[in-house]
C-alpha cells in the first residue's frame, strides 16, 4: 500500500469517526489531512508536488460546490473530498468521488426501501425538479425546517477510497 492510499484511508476513517458520534467533521481534523497531503506531495514529488496537491483539493471543491449551495451536500464531506483530493490528486480524487458517489447511491436506495419511504423520496426529488422548472432557478434542496437524511456521506467516501485503494492493489 503506498503512502498516499494509506493516508487517505485514516483520514476518511477518522473523519467517519467524528462524523458520526460528533455529527460533523472538525476543521482540525480537516487542516490536519491537508497539511499532511502537502507534505506526503512534497515528499513524494517535491516541488512538483505543488501543482499535484493544489489540483487535487480544488477540484472536488470546484464540482461539489453547487451541491453544498442547493443543500444537497454538508461542507464537512465536501472538505474531506478536498484533503482526499490534496492526498491522491486529482485524478484520483476523480475516481474516488465516483466510487463514493456510487457507492453512496446504493446505500441511500437500501436505506430508503429499509425504511419503506422509497416512493416518499422519489416524489418530492420530482416534485424539486419541478419547482426549479417552473421558478426557472435552483432553490435549496431540503425543505426548511426538515429533519435532515440520516446518511452520513462520510461512510461512502470511506468505502469508495477504500475501493480505489483495492482496485490500485490488483492492477
Amino acid at each position: 500500500m503506498s503512502l498516499e492510499t494509506g493516508m487517505a484511508l485514516f483520514f476518511s476513517a477518522g473523519a467517519v469517526c467524528t462524523d458520526l458520534f460528533l455529527e460533523k467533521v472538525p476543521n482540525r481534523w480537516i487542516v490536519l489531512g491537508l497539511a499532511a497531503g502537502a507534505v506526503c506531495q512534497g515528499l513524494l514529488h517535491g516541488a512538483g508536488g505543488i501543482p499535484f496537491y493544489l489540483g487535487g483539493v480544488f477540484l472536488p471543491l470546484v464540482l461539489l460546490f453547487p451541491l453544498f449551495c442547493f443543500r444537497m451536500m454538508g461542507a464537512g464531506d465536501i472538505k474531506l473530498m478536498a484533503v482526499m483530493g490534496g492526498i491522491l490528486g486529482s485524478c484520483g480524487i476523480l475516481k474516488g468521488m465516483f466510487c463514493a458517489f456510487i457507492l453512496g447511491a446504493v446505500l441511500s436506495l437500501a436505506f430508503l426501501i429499509s425504511c419503506g419511504n422509497l416512493r416518499e423520496r422519489f416524489s418530492y426529488f420530482f416534485h424539486y425538479l419541478k419547482v426549479c422548472k417552473e421558478k426557472h432557478c435552483p432553490v435549496p434542496y431540503r425543505r426548511q425546517g426538515a429533519q435532515a437524511e440520516n446518511l452520513h456521506f462520510t461512510v461512502p467516501i470511506l468505502l469508495g477510497i477504500m475501493l480505489y485503494a483495492g482496485c490500485l492493489l490488483y492492477t
